[in-house]
């Protein structure tokens, strides 16, 4: 799944597939908002109780996440 400039500000479900990735799902959970859309990366930002964390993911093969759907 590509995601566009214009998918800012939309949610995605993830989906962990490293331990590093797993744990952050569980931590975070795993719907999230798309804050920023860049040439081949994009930024998410969490919105749970234990803070706010906005990793950047590589569109196409990402080591830690997988993005399993976008929603409105």
């Amino acid at each position: 799944m590509f995601i566009n400039q214009s998918d800012a500000g939309k949610w995605v479900r993830l989906k962990g597939k490293s331990d590093h990735g797993k744990t952050c799902i569980r931590y975070h959970g795993d719907i999230w908002l798309i804050a920023h859309v860049d040439v081949n990366k994009v930024m998410l930002q969490s919105n749970c109780n234990y803070g706010h964390f906005k990793p950047w993911i590589n569109q196409g093969v990402d080591v830690n996440f997988e993005i399993v759907e976008l929603t409105e």
